[in-house]
Parts: structure tokens; C-alpha cells; sequence
């Protein structure tokens, strides 16, 4: 997918996350951001660092952008998930939506759920 047709920050997170570079991840989102993924809830920029020190550059995730739908406010991207994590259970290869909701060029709120596009 040509990653050109993604909104400036899902390109940035893109780059920042597949880098890797920690500090330009987190840097992708606003101050009161929300992020929920595997049924957990994290909301600020402290806790989105936390959580993606763990379970995004602790398990040195890949991802691969696979489609893009727009929704109303937000931007699904469908992505290809690879990394050093427990996959016991998971589809293989795995496909993850990610729900971003963008405000003033900042993420406000990211949604992970496993997909059902692919």
C-alpha cells in the first residue's frame, strides 16, 4: 500500500514506530490522548509511552499497512502485525485495525482490535 495516502501523522507514527524511535511515537500523539488496545485502556502522553515501551518496542513490532478506510472522524488502517510476542492462538499472518482519530495533525485516540477485513 503506498503510505503517501495516509494522513501526515499515521505516516509519522508509521515511520516512528518501524524505526524504531520511541520518542517521535509518542510525539505523534496529543497531551490527552487515549489509546485502547487488548481490552486496556491508556490515556496521556505518560501512559501511551509506557504502553508502547511494552507491548509495542518490547516485543519490536512491525507494521506493515495493508488498506486504509476512512469512517466518519476516523482513519482504519488495517495492518500487518509482525514481532516477538506470544502468537499462541493468533491468526497467522496476523491483521490488526488500527482506529486513529486525528485533531489539530495529533492522534486523539487510537483503537487496536484484531481484524476481520483480511
Amino acid at each position: 500500500m503506498e503510505t503517501g495516502l495516509l494522513p501526515k501523522v499515521i505516516q509519522d507514527f508509521l515511520a516512528a514506530a518501524n524505526k524504531p524511535d520511541p520518542d517521535a511515537y509518542v510525539n505523534c500523539f496529543s497531551e490527552d490522548a487515549i489509546v485502547f488496545d487488548e481490552g486496556k485502556e491508556w490515556a496521556g502522553k505518560a501512559a501511551i509511552k509506557k504502553w508502547g515501551a511494552e507491548h509495542h518496542f518490547g516485543a519490536n513490532i512491525a507494521l506493515e499497512p495493508k488498506q486504509i478506510k476512512q469512517h466518519e472522524e476516523e482513519s482504519i488502517v488495517v495492518f500487518k502485525v509482525d514481532g516477538d510476542f506470544d502468537k499462541t492462538g493468533l491468526p497467522d499472518p496476523l491483521y490488526l485495525d488500527f482506529h486513529f482519530q486525528i485533531e489539530n495533525y495529533k492522534i486523539k485516540q487510537l483503537t487496536i482490535r484484531l481484524s476481520i477485513r483480511l
